[in-house]
């Protein structure tokens, strides 16, 4: 079977195309949405994946009615010739809306648990509304159980009496130090990742995607998987690549988004991803969570230590954060913590002109994306992180819709801020995201190592 697998892999790649053709070939773009990428050139053809308006492709050739077509920077097919136009990306505008939560906070619990912590400050414990007496800061307590009232707050059982999560702190293994079968758990999520959106995971053919990690040098997927209004809304599609995948010894991670509104209904959310199993019996590597809202300190502890402390010491958490640049009061010393590593989104170009907002008025390009790798980590680590750090690069157009436009970063960008995290002492990096990342920007992908 692993030959085999091996073989497909290779049919999939570039049949019969030299990395010097491909280099020769032009750069054209999809006229519409929906277009299939075809294994050969006929309708009736398997289709690899399904293209969308102003997708960059690199055409490698032409047979009667159809192109020959380059994409991912390593994989090729075939589209009607009506479906590709030779012209400078147009602009358009992001039409993306976050979905909205609707649901009310409901109370949880009492959970059992069974874990040591500390206090961070004086600690009043209670017995029902009444006050017992209070902690000193500093104080070692053993956790028994853990519930979360109807205004959303998280409670700590200690002993026979209560406390507000937000001056308990578990206590945990240093998470940059922590093994599995002898190997760092951080490793499995280093060198060069990518995200996907459920639209790619759906309309692409796993084959094609672990075909072309291979040839790119991908070692990790991050894969869209549940939202807080959402729920676990990936559900019916992530298996087969999964599956694929792990077949191929390719690390897959869940990408989670907890709104952290409702935190215990945020932590059930996450322990469903990690228990779930494909028809195969496969399952994540391990978990990302996005957390971008609700960013406040008693949320963020709350649902990062309750996770952690249900799937263990040696599971992969991924902890995606806003960059520093944007955000620097947000907590990131906290969050490393409980996560494996820290994962910024240094999604840095972020106007609509030749210049950014950042480093006095500087241009884009390589020494941008460079120096913006570094700040975002060197800041991260003076704010007191200490496990790894992986930032997530920006392979989108933040203005157009579906993210693809002439606005998102070069290729001598994307390169710069592999060189600059490579330099910074990133163990890796990723970007977002799989379908709207440009021919350039693929090529820049492909060509680093780690």
């Amino acid at each position: 079977m692993r030959l085999l697998a091996l073989v497909l892999l290779a049919a999939l790649l570039l049949p019969g195309v030299t990395s010097a053709q491909r280099a020769r070939g032009r750069t054209a773009l999809i006229l519409h949405d929906g277009v299939s990428l075809r294994q050969s050139p006929s309708t009736s053809s398997p289709s690899l994946a399904v293209l969308y308006e102003e997708q960059q492709v690199v055409v490698l050739g032409k047979k009667g009615t159809w192109r020959k077509i380059c994409i991912w920077a390593s994989t090729i097919g075939w589209v009607p010739s009506a479906d590709v136009v030779f012209r400078k990306p147009w602009t358009t505008t992001s039409t993306y809306h976050a979905p909205v939560i609707h649901e009310q906070i409901h109370a949880s619990g009492p959970h059992p648990l069974s874990i040591a912590a500390q206090t961070t400050s004086p600690t009043p414990l209670y017995h029902g509304p009444a006050l017992v007496r209070t902690l000193a800061a500093g104080t070692a307590v053993h956790v028994a159980a853990w519930k979360q009232d109807k205004s959303g707050t998280v409670w700590y059982r200690i002993g026979s009496l209560w406390a507000r999560g937000t001056t308990v702190r578990f206590t945990f293994p240093d998470e940059g130090a922590v093994r599995r079968n002898g190997v760092a758990v951080w490793t499995a999520a280093s060198g060069k990742g990518m995200w996907l959106t459920l639209g790619t995971i759906g309309q692409a053919a796993p084959s094609a995607i672990v075909a072309a990690c291979h040839a790119d040098g991908i070692s990790h997927l991050y894969l869209e998987t549940a939202i807080s209004p959402l729920g676990f809304h990936g559900r019916k599609v992530v298996g087969p690549l999964i599956d694929a995948a792990h077949h191929a010894h390719i690390t897959v991670i869940a990408w989670v988004y907890p709104y952290l509104y409702d935190v215990a209904a945020d932590v059930g959310l996450t322990r469903r991803v990690v228990t779930y199993r494909t028809v195969a019996g496969n399952g994540f590597d391990g978990v990302a969570a996005d957390i971008e809202r609700n960013v406040t300190l008693p949320s963020v502890r709350a649902y990062s230590q309750l996770v952690r402390a249900a799937v263990g010491p040696r599971y992969l958490l991924v902890g995606v954060t806003w960059p520093p640049q944007s955000f620097p009061t947000f907590p990131f010393a906290e969050m490393s913590h409980d996560y494996t590593l820290l994962a910024p989104m240094d999604y840095w170009h972020q106007t609509t002109t030749h210049y950014g907002l950042d480093y006095g008025h500087m241009r884009y390009g390589y020494a941008y994306g460079y120096r913006y790798a570094q700040d975002s980590i060197a800041t991260m680590r003076a704010d007191g992180v200490r496990v790894p750090i992986a930032p997530i690069g920006q392979t989108f157009d933040n203005y157009a819709r579906l993210g693809i436009g002439p606005r998102a970063p070069s290729a001598s960008e994307i390169n710069g801020f592999l060189q600059g995290s490579k330099a910074g002492g990133a163990v890796g990096t990723s970007f977002f995201q799989w379908m709207t990342a440009s021919a350039g920007e693929w090529r820049a992908i492909r060509a680093f190592h780690f």
